[in-house]
C-alpha cells in the first residue's frame, strides 16, 4: 500500500531530481517525488514517524542557498541548453565538412 507524504512547498525552487536521487539514498522505501503548490513524496509503504520527522527535518533545512535550490533549471532552461548543445554539434558537423543537408539528416 503506498503512503503519500505531504509538505508545503517553498518559496523558491528546488531541484527535484537531486531531492529525490538524495532522498531514495537515505530511504529506499521512497517511489519518488511530485511538486505542484506542495511537494508530495511517495512511499511503497509508510515510513516510521522517525523516518517522517527526518524527511520533514531535511526539507525544511533546504533554504535559498541550498545546493538544490542553486541547481534547480526551469524547464524554459532545460530547452535552451538542449538547444544550444544541438546548434554546437551542428556547427561541429559542419566544421568537419558535411553539407546542410547531411547535418539535417544526423541531426534533424
Amino acid at each position: 500500500m503506498t503512503f503519500i507524504m505531504k509538505l508545503d512547498w517553498k518559496e523558491y525552487n528546488v531541484d527535484l531530481e537531486a531531492l529525490q536521487v538524495h532522498l531514495k539514498s537515505l530511504y529506499p522505501n521512497l517511489d519518488g517525488c511530485a511538486a505542484g503548490r506542495e511537494l508530495s513524496l511517495i512511499f511503497f509503504e509508510e515510513p516510521s514517524q522517525e523516518d517522517k520527522d527526518a524527511v520533514v527535518a531535511l526539507w525544511e533545512s533546504i533554504d535559498a542557498e541550498h545546493e538544490m535550490v542553486a541547481s534547480y533549471k526551469s524547464q524554459a532552461q532545460r530547452i535552451e541548453e538542449k538547444m544550444a548543445k544541438k546548434e554546437s554539434g551542428k556547427a561541429k558537423l559542419l566544421a568537419l565538412g558535411l553539407t546542410e543537408d547531411e547535418v539535417a539528416a544526423l541531426i534533424g
